[in-house]
């Protein structure tokens, strides 16, 4: 429902700004109670893109945010103008998932309470897709952090952290999330503590020097297979696009297939180049495909409506990608807006 006007004599107010992750209820929703629960008012301005998004249960945003009876405002993106009328002096903003990059005229308006949910350490891991890109680079040090909100992405000010060493058992982006979902609770609960508290929020300046940043992903444009890989590599890189996302994707007997829930068997020998994709065994507990330097156990083989294939997989068949699709993986650009997920292909000069 859309969101009253401040009043006179109201209850602190946050407004939260974004939505949930795929597949999940948090952390808009979580942090959205919890506020609430604490004597918050809280409005939350969302988007086309977030409301309409499963939950992981069947039911949208929208759905939830009805149901829990949570004042909410669906917008293009967040201006003076709107943003100014649900405002007043006391109000603190915080941004979780949000798809825009907030201007300075907005920023400006809530005189440095303006703040961001950031599910990785800064300024080490600037950007998005955090588990994934974790994933790929074997990294399971990680942390959750609060900072301020400046015109340049994850940039500003730190006021909270907490550092979380993810369990060998984290294989998956799910799991990932899985593993936060109370730790994510404490630490929200934290912050709102310290904004009530006469001690207040620290700040620590972030270092562009230590700096690295990590671009948007995209299934469908991204997670493409190469065959080319280390067996290891592409372990990594299947877990990488594993659920919430729709799994990696390659070609079988022509047609796009996406692969989830897959290891590295060892002990199976030494295979060529030229048969990693072949499919030498099927067994209950998957099949087994050659790849270079060892080989991959699949479980899943899932079509384009989702539907698990496995069992029409025939041993000698080889999983295949193009060189065409792997290159585009590489030369595309992910962009989020209020309402749909666009690409822009950058084409190489000459």
């Amino acid at each position: 429902m859309e969101a009253n006007h401040m009043k006179n004599g109201d209850k602190n107010r946050i407004i939260i700004f974004g939505g949930n992750r795929l597949q999940e209820k948090g952390p808009l929703l979580e942090f959205a109670l919890l506020a609430i629960k604490k004597g918050y008012q809280v409005i939350i301005f969302t988007e086309k893109l977030h409301l309409d998004m499963d939950a992981g249960d069947g039911n949208s945003l929208r759905q939830h945010l009805t149901k829990e009876n949570l004042e909410f405002v669906e917008i293009d993106k967040p201006s003076v103008e709107l943003v100014h009328r649900y405002i007043d002096d006391n109000t603190i903003g915080l941004l979780t998932n949000a798809v825009w990059l907030i201007k300075q005229d907005v920023i400006d308006l809530f005189n440095g309470k303006l703040y961001n949910y950031h599910n990785a350490c800064l300024p080490l891991e600037r950007g998005a897709a955090a588990y994934s890109w974790k994933i790929l680079s074997q990294n399971p040090y990680g942390g959750l952090t609060i900072h301020k909100v400046v015109e340049k992405l994850d940039s500003g000010d730190i006021v909270l952290y907490r550092e979380v060493i993810f369990p060998k058992e984290c294989r998956i982006p799910q799991d990932y999330y899985f593993y936060l979902k109370d730790i994510e609770v404490v630490f929200f609960s934290e912050f709102l503590d310290k904004i009530e508290s006469d001690e207040g929020l620290v700040t620590i300046s972030q270092l562009d020097s230590n700096s690295r940043y990590w671009p948007r992903l995209n299934t469908d444009q991204n997670g493409y297979i190469s065959w080319d890989w280390q067996c290891h590599d592409i372990e990594l890189f299947i877990n990488a696009f594993d659920s919430p996302h729709k799994g990696a994707s390659t070609f079988l007997c022509g047609e796009r297939i996406h692969l989830k829930q897959g290891a590295r068997s060892v002990g199976e020998g030494v295979f060529h180049p030229f048969q990693a994709g072949i499919v030498f065994r099927k067994v209950e507990a998957g099949i087994f495909i050659a790849a270079t330097g060892g080989c991959l156990i699949i479980k899943e083989v899932l079509d384009e409506n989702g539907e698990n294939i496995i069992n029409k997989v025939k041993i000698g068949q080889r999983f295949f990608t193009p060189y065409s699709y792997l290159e585009k993986a590489k030369t595309v650009e992910i962009i989020h807006n209020s309402k749909e997920i666009k690409v822009r292909h950058i084409v190489p000069n000459g």
